[in-house]
């Protein structure tokens, strides 16, 4: 008898309390291990309009095959919807963009890509990282020491990103492939996560116990609705487990 890891997962977006619209938007498929949250740009043109374009690209592409095969043809289909998105802005600094951030697994590994400001976070034993790196003008500013940490949260141009799907012609997709393990606990989010809950509160939440991985999730848009939610929420969660084959 033989073990393999097998995955499931749940995926929720809400609007929030104060946005009429819902610019944010998810991929999820288990039966390809692919999961992604794409965040439109708030004050821009059409934020919606990008999101739901990268999330059709990401379903277009196939479930089978060597990942490194699938992680090229996922660079090409965001470089394709960035060239979508800045021909339809038609230039005169008008700008139609999303951020996006997702996971896709192989038998043994995980690929984490990113692009803007949504993050993805591993709950690994217990411990939460944080997968990503923001494209934010305060983590440049932070990255150079010019603020502290403790100075993130509460400054003016938080919400500032500085790379996103559509907002210039070239585009810069930051990946890495990481072993998974059983036990691993991801979530992929847009902003309007972080801005109602911050890590000690997440590293809790996510270690509470759960009959199943809904449970959690229901729990975790709960806490973020019971707040202001002046942004739209975006959740997916995907649980790593070993079975028996």
């Amino acid at each position: 008898m033989s073990s393999q890891l097998a995955w499931r997962s749940a995926s929720r977006t809400e609007t929030g309390h104060v946005r009429k619209l819902n610019e944010d938007a998810l991929y999820a498929c288990d039966q390809k291990a692919h999961w992604a949250v794409a965040d439109g740009m708030g004050g821009h043109h059409a934020g919606d309009v990008a999101s739901q374009l990268v999330v059709q690209r990401l379903d277009q592409l196939p479930g089978e095959g060597r990942l490194s095969i699938r992680v090229d043809l996922l660079e090409d289909a965001l470089l394709q919807a960035n060239a979508e998105l800045v021909e339809m802005a038609g230039g005169n600094g008008k700008v139609i963009g999303t951020t996006v951030a997702g996971l896709m697994f192989d038998d043994t590994r995980y690929l984490v890509y990113w692009c803007g400001d949504s993050r993805v976070y591993l709950l690994r034993n217990g411990c939460l990282s944080q997968e990503t790196v923001d494209h934010t003008l305060v983590q440049e500013l932070l990255e150079q020491g010019r603020i502290n940490p403790v100075d993130v949260e509460k400054h003016p141009e938080r919400n500032v990103i500085t790379r996103a799907v559509g907002a210039a012609g070239e585009l810069f997709i930051d990946m890495d492939l990481r072993p998974l393990q059983p036990g691993d606990l991801f979530l992929i989010c847009s902003d309007g996560l972080d801005k109602e809950i911050n890590e000690p509160e997440l590293v809790q939440l996510l270690n509470q116990p759960y009959n199943d991985i809904e449970q959690l999730l229901d729990s975790l848009m709960s806490v973020c609705l019971s707040r202001s939610a002046k942004d739209n929420i975006t959740l997916s969660l995907i649980s790593v487990e070993q079975t028996e084959c």
